[in-house]
Parts: C-alpha cells; structure tokens; sequence
C-alpha cells in the first residue's frame, strides 16, 4: 500500500543548473513560466541555480533611476536589471542559492492566491534551514526570519498561465558592496542603510559561521520539497523551444523599454516641478507591510491630472498598475473617496495586493495633496 501511495506522487521536473549566467538567473524562470504556459514544459518544475556575477536585479514596480547608483554599477562592471515579479532591489551573486517554482495556474498542488502560495512553497525552505540547526520562521507575506532577521528573499507572480514563486537561500550577503550600488541622498543616509542591512539581513555564514556545501543544501531542499508538496522531483532539462525564448528574453531585458519602463511611464511627470501657479507635480511616499509606495502626481486644484506609481511592494496581475494609474487620473482628491475608488479598481480587476491595502494606496496620493501650498 505505502509503495502504491508513493508511485502515485506526481511527478515534478527538477532542472538543477549551478552555475547560471547572471541575467539568465532572472530570464530563465521567466521564460520557463511562458513556456509552462503553452505547454511547451508540460510539467511543473522546480529550478535551482546561481548567479556567475554579480548582478543587481530590481523589482518590476520600481524606477531604476530612482533606487539604483547607475554610474557605480557602469563603473565597476556590475549588470542591472529588473525581473519580472515585484519586490525591491538586490545585488545578486554567487553566494545565493536560487530555487524558482513553477506551475500551471490549474495546479492542484499550488495554491493560486498569492498568500497560500507563498506559505505553501516557503515551508521547504524554512525546513531546509531548521535541518542545519538554523531557527527560521516563516511570516507572512513573504519573509523567513531567523532571530528577526531575513535570511531568504522571495517573490511570487503571474506570467501568463504560470504562477512564479523565485526565493533565495542566503549564504553570505554583500552589505558593503550592496549599500554602494543603491542611489541614496547623502552619505550619512548611505551609513544608516549599511546599519539597516546588518541589523536585518542574516545568512548560513552569520547562523553557522560556516558556508555548507551548495549541493547539500540542494539535497536537502529537494528533499523537503517533495515531501511537503507530495511529489516527485525528477531531474530533466529544458526544452529546445524554452531555450530559444530565454534567449529572447536575454536581448529584451537588457533593453531600454525593459529596464526603465517605470520611468519612461512616468518621464513627463519624473522631468516637472511646478508647471504654474495652480498646477504642481509632487512626491510622496508610504511604507506599507506589503513595501514602499512611491507616487508622483500631478495636480491641478484638487483634481489628480496624471501619476506614476512606483515601489517594491506586490500587485497581482503585475500588468494591472498602468492601469490603475489611468483609473484615477481627474479624480477629486479633495471631494472623493480616494481608498474605495482604488478599493473598487481591486475587486473589479479580481486584483491582489498583499501586505498593501487601497488605504495604503491611497496614502502617498493624499499625502502629496497634502503638501500643496494652501
């Protein structure tokens, strides 16, 4: 019977890469999710690697201009890109360990809201790290604590018929070099975020004082993998037709249009400061659970003439918040009901976003209105 019930485990791809070119870290799920969707990946599939280089990768709602020292990077050779899930950005290399789940939205095993989903596929992990004598916790949205420090970064999306869960373990994090590459006001600020790193980042060497070897904690994962979603991890690799669109995908996120499509989106408002005497452009910001909400608004009176919303924090379907932006552009900041306007758009468009609710949207906008000369 125990054998009947153990064949009966579906059976998972398991693609294990090591060592990845660095855009290709970021590309290859995304393409994996494109092609799971047409069928072209006909199984759902766990992906393993890591970066050859370092790389800093941002958040697909964040402007790169705005968070990222783009001159250090071009100076000292270090790629930027944004991926394609949200979050905030991160300087990536080789001493973390990339896990990319992948299935089809019909999945009887993933959860499709994005919360289970996260709780789901993050239970691994933390068993990964308890098995080395690690005290992770999971909290919710998307964190794995130990001592109140995060020791694993992950992210969650929709791309077509995929959902997307990618994550890292933490095996040593670069908080020097990471406080260098993010564009900050002054260096007294600069001090303050390498504080904030050390203070709120752990990993396998902070815990242990030791890095253990990649491929036992490969094993390991896999391992409470399998046993935690009920299934089985076959070791395959990729078809032909993924790697031709990761291949495309290669080109396109090193393109303009990929890299600075928050900016390009917002360039009339980003390039403005006062246009004349009843029309102002300004900034505003609200830290939510779910992350940093950065808005840009143009108003005229009390009415919202354009905006751009930007941040690290998440919104399911990713695609949704131009749409947003156009939702509340000549609304009435002043007369209106600004959080249940956006609180509609929400549910209209079965959208999520966790950790950040349309009062949270709502804030930064207000605030901004807030700061118009009376």
């Amino acid at each position: 019977m125990m054998r009947m019930m153990a064949n009966s485990r579906p059976e998972w791809d398991l693609i294990l890469l090591g060592e990845n070119e660095s855009l290709q870290t970021q590309t290859i799920w995304h393409a994996v999710s494109i092609a799971r969707s047409k069928g072209i990946q006909e199984r759902d599939i766990v992906i393993i690697d890591y970066p050859k280089d370092q790389i800093v990768c941002c958040g697909l709602h964040q402007s790169i201009d705005q968070v990222v020292d783009i001159k250090y990077c071009n100076n000292n050779g270090i790629a930027i890109t944004r991926r394609a899930v949200g979050g905030g950005a991160v300087l990536l290399d080789k001493n973390q360990l990339f896990y990319n789940v992948i299935s089809h939205i019909d999945s009887k095993i993933v959860p499709r809201r994005i919360e289970p989903l996260f709780s789901t596929l993050l239970a691994p992990v933390v068993d990964t790290y308890k098995s080395f004598g690690i005290d992770a916790v999971y909290r919710p949205i998307n964190d794995i604590l130990v001592n109140n420090r995060k020791i694993s970064g992950n992210g969650a999306g929709i791309i077509e018929k995929a959902q997307v869960l990618v994550g890292n373990f933490i095996l040593d994090f670069p908080r020097k070099e990471m406080v260098k590459v993010l564009r900050v006001p002054n260096e007294k600020f600069r001090d303050k975020v390498h504080k904030s790193l050390s203070s709120g980042i752990s990993s396998f060497k902070d815990e242990l004082g030791i890095i253990p070897p990649k491929e036992e904690i490969i094993k390991r994962y896999v391992h409470y993998t399998e046993k935690r979603l009920g299934i089985k991890l076959k070791e395959n690799s990729l078809k032909a037709e993924t790697i031709e669109i990761m291949k495309e995908l290669n080109t396109h996120y090193q393109s303009d249009d990929w890299l600075y499509q928050v900016s390009q989106r917002g360039k009339n408002l980003l390039s403005q400061i006062k246009i004349h005497s009843n029309k102002y452009v300004i900034e505003s910001n609200y830290k939510a659970q779910g992350g940093l909400v950065q808005v840009t608004c143009e108003f005229q009176g009390s009415i919202l003439k354009d905006i751009l919303i930007s941040g690290d924090f998440w919104i399911y379907p990713d695609t949704l918040l131009p749409y947003l932006e156009e939702s509340l552009k000549g609304f009435d900041v002043e007369h209106g009901d600004l959080a249940s306007s956006i609180l509609h758009f929400l549910r209209e468009n079965d959208c999520e976003s966790p950790g950040t609710s349309a009062q949270d949207l709502a804030k930064p906008i207000i605030e901004a209105y807030q700061q118009l000369p009376k």
